[in-house]
């Protein structure tokens, strides 16, 4: 297992993004902290300067893992699911954008917040249609430019659609891509999975990322969360992928960046 801190140009204070500023200078500082990996958070993945970002992740020996694509939907207010046509297609187009740059990054794509809500829940089958259409073109773009794309499941107080493994077994499923996987987040199952680690073996062969915040979104070991037993249930099913820390930027991001690895990395 690998290591990767988030990172963003710029986010709101209590976004759970740990290094803010510009790329070049954090993709520096997280391999100095000993990180394998950075997980770029950005709204537009156009304003990116990819080969900016190719080459100080060359001159630190260090990689990128995954795109975040949550700000589409929190600033731009974009998702699948959305009753608007036209929101939907910027939607897909959107994560299009973030493909592409994926592919330049050798990286993964997240689709947590952008996949949507159920806005009705008496007419549930006709959002979870219009997610599966969004789901399908992005989906045949990600196998086109062998990109995976990595599905959350988000706890229940931030959606209402997929909450759960149970729920992401099912979705992933029934999309049968071996381009889509199911990503999990420690913030997310300690409010949905009664126990982390059987979650974490009915996920198996489908889990592709993960996120490590603690119970109160700060940096592993400042909340209850028990870590150990959910590294134990990773080597269990031999995952290999990467543990990403999208953790609140508290005291001061520096600091969650280095108590997160400080953590962790022992237990790995």
């Amino acid at each position: 297992m690998k290591l990767s801190i988030t990172i963003a140009e710029s986010a709101a204070e209590n976004a759970p993004i740990v290094l803010r500023g510009s790329y070049a200078e954090n993709i520096q500082k997280a391999a100095q902290m000993g990180y394998d990996a950075v997980e770029i958070h950005v709204k537009d993945p156009n304003t990116l300067d990819i080969k900016e970002i190719q080459k100080a992740c060359d001159k630190n020996n260090i990689a990128v893992s995954t795109i975040g694509t949550g700000m589409g939907y929190g600033i731009d207010g974009l998702s699948f699911t959305d009753p608007d046509d036209d929101v939907r297609e910027r939607a897909v187009k959107r994560i299009f954008d973030h493909i592409s740059a994926a592919k330049k990054l050798n990286a993964k794509v997240i689709i947590g917040s952008m996949r949507g809500t159920i806005i009705d829940t008496n007419d549930r089958k006709k959002y979870k249609n219009y997610a599966f259409e969004c789901f399908d073109k992005v989906i045949n773009f990600a196998e086109k430019n062998n990109v995976t794309i990595l599905n959350e499941a988000i706890n229940r107080y931030e959606t209402n659609f997929i909450n759960n493994v149970e729920e992401s077994l099912e979705f992933i499923k029934k999309i049968n891509s071996p381009h889509l996987k199911i990503h999990l987040d420690t913030f997310h199952m300690n409010i949905e999975e009664p126990d982390m680690g059987k979650s974490i073996l009915k996920a198996r062969e489908f889990l592709g990322h993960f996120h490590f915040a603690d119970s109160d979104r700060w940096y592993p070991g400042h909340g209850h969360i028990d870590f150990r037993s959910i590294i134990r249930a990773l080597k269990d099913i031999k995952y290999d992928g990467f543990i990403a820390f999208e953790c609140l930027p508290f005291p001061t991001p520096d600091v969650a960046a280095e108590k997160s690895i400080k953590n962790i990395k022992p237990l790995l």
